[in-house]
Order: structure tokens, then C-alpha cells, then sequence
């Protein structure tokens, strides 16, 4: 099975019953959602085993506003909220996110700073994809990356109505 050449210490590689599992469990989501649905089942399998778990606890950060995203993730399971800092006049909710979504799209398509912060709300659990991984599902797949451009364009429009009209 492939591995992310570096797993946090938050993460783990899939044991091969879990991936079996998560492959179950994942089809029904990426099959329903939009970013991944023109994969075939040998283009899911593939973008699956290229992941890792990595489970938070109530309150903990999983990505910071700011920070290089180079890694991806689904939500399996719990709730995450998504918020922007605006400065001096504090942060901004822009989401609930729940199983499916996918968070950290923006850092993997274009190497930037995050640009939102996400928290865990209760416990959850998230497989990640790094960027050199999902670069080759992609790089297969171009109906991806057309989707990816379509899904962070849609994300920043909405952020940027809700700045306006908070």
C-alpha cells in the first residue's frame, strides 16, 4: 500500500482492513461529491491509499490561516468550523463543514497560505492527502483540477459576501 513519504505525528498510515473499510465508507462520499465524482473506481482507490487518518479533538486546530497548506483532507466523521481573522475586528465564521467535506483544497492547487483557519467542533477524523499525491490524481483526472478551480473560486465569492456583509 502507498504511503505519504512523511506522516505527521498526528497521523497514521490506513491498516489494510481500515482501508477496505474507508473504501466503502468513501465511495458513498466521493461518489456524492462534486469535487470527486468523474473518478472512476480505480481513480478513487488510488486517491484513498494515497492518504492517512489523522483523528482532533473538540477544539483542536486543523489548519491555521496563514500557514503553507501543502495537504488536503476529507472529513470521515465530526464537524469542523471554518473562520477568517480580520484583523483587529476579530474573526469571521464562514462554515460548518461535516462528513465529506472537503478543507485545505486551496493550499493543494496552489501551493499559498491557508486561508481560513479550521477547528474541530467535536471529535473528528479526517484522512489527508499531501499535494505531491493528489498532484498525480489530477494530473490523471483533469475534470479534477477544472472542479478544484471551480470549488475555490465558489469558496472565495462566498467569503468575500460574507466580509461584505458582516
Amino acid at each position: 500500500m502507498a504511503i505519504p513519504s512523511v506522516i505527521p505525528p498526528r497521523g497514521r498510515a490506513l491498516e489494510p482492513a481500515e482501508l477496505d473499510e474507508i473504501l466503502a465508507d468513501s465511495t458513498e462520499i466521493i461518489e456524492s461529491s462534486h469535487l470527486f465524482k468523474t473518478l472512476d473506481e480505480e481513480g478513487r482507490r488510488d486517491l484513498i491509499r494515497t492518504g492517512y487518518v489523522i483523528s482532533y479533538d473538540p477544539g483542536q486546530t486543523i489548519m491555521k490561516q496563514g500557514d503553507i497548506g501543502s495537504t488536503m483532507f476529507i472529513v470521515m466523521r465530526g464537524k469542523v468550523a471554518v473562520e477568517t481573522n480580520r484583523g483587529a475586528t476579530g474573526s469571521i465564521h464562514l462554515a460548518e463543514l461535516g462528513r465529506g467535506a472537503c478543507i485545505g483544497e486551496v493550499g493543494v492547487l496552489t501551493g499559498g497560505p491557508r486561508t481560513a483557519t479550521v477547528k474541530a467542533i467535536d471529535d473528528v477524523k479526517v484522512i489527508a492527502f499531501e499535494k505531491h499525491r493528489v498532484q498525480r490524481v489530477i494530473d490523471a483526472y483533469p475534470k479534477v483540477r477544472k472542479l478544484l478551480e471551480a470549488m475555490i473560486e465558489g469558496r472565495a465569492r462566498d467569503t468575500v459576501e460574507k466580509l461584505i456583509g458582516s
